[in-house]
């Protein structure tokens, strides 16, 4: 019996062990082969997001679409202005959340899917659509993976870039995420970039 246990505790490390070793063969070889994308990171002053030696990054085209954001500007910039109870602002940013929900939900996207992402000559990309599903494309077109767990806010999976310690002022400067994403979507953040779209250093 204990040698049954040890046997399958072995076979779970040995698993556990073949899937990390793919994970990073997969990453080193999006890094090598991937496509350079440029992703906007929202806010445009990306200072608020640095937290040590670390920033939190947040992509323009990982928020949802405009007029999702504009659900909850129209519902709680009047309730605040008015200068009405808290308990009442709350109760129309949950509806204003559920608004959104619905939203989502119409537009009968997965969880996980796609973002088609359009390219301009710097490598730019800016979104074109979501998907379920990869489908057609144009030469200048390219898929990443997005993760949806939250209702109304997207992720591509490289919300954070750590960096060393004492270097946190010149990634003051970043403008945007720069990515190596595959044929299958799959992306790898390699660095930030400046408005002029250097590699920051």
């Amino acid at each position: 019996m204990i040698k049954s246990k040890n046997i399958i505790i072995l076979s779970v490390f040995i698993l556990i062990g073949i899937f990390f070793v793919r994970a990073v063969l997969q990453k080193e070889k999006t890094i090598k082969e991937g496509q350079l994308v440029l992703l906007e990171l929202a806010p445009v002053d990306p200072r608020s997001l640095i937290q040590g030696d670390y920033m939190i990054l947040n992509y323009a085209i990982s928020n949802q679409t405009r007029a999702f954001d504009q659900v909850i500007v129209d519902t709680v910039a009047p309730v605040l202005n008015d200068s009405i109870a808290v308990s009442e602002v709350d109760e129309n940013v949950l509806r204003a959340q559920q608004d959104i929900q619905e939203a989502v939900e119409k537009a009968e996207l997965n969880k996980r899917g796609y973002v088609l992402l359009s390219l301009d000559k710097d490598n730019v990309g800016s979104m074109v659509m979501m998907m379920n599903e990869r489908g057609e494309k144009k030469e200048n077109q390219i898929y990443i993976k997005y993760f949806n767990y939250q209702g109304w806010r997207f992720n591509i999976g490289a919300e954070s870039f750590f960096f060393q310690e004492g270097e946190a002022k010149k990634y003051e400067e970043a403008k945007y995420g720069g990515l190596r994403v595959d044929e299958q979507g799959n992306s790898v953040l390699i660095g930030m970039y400046d408005k002029d779209r250097k590699l920051i250093n």
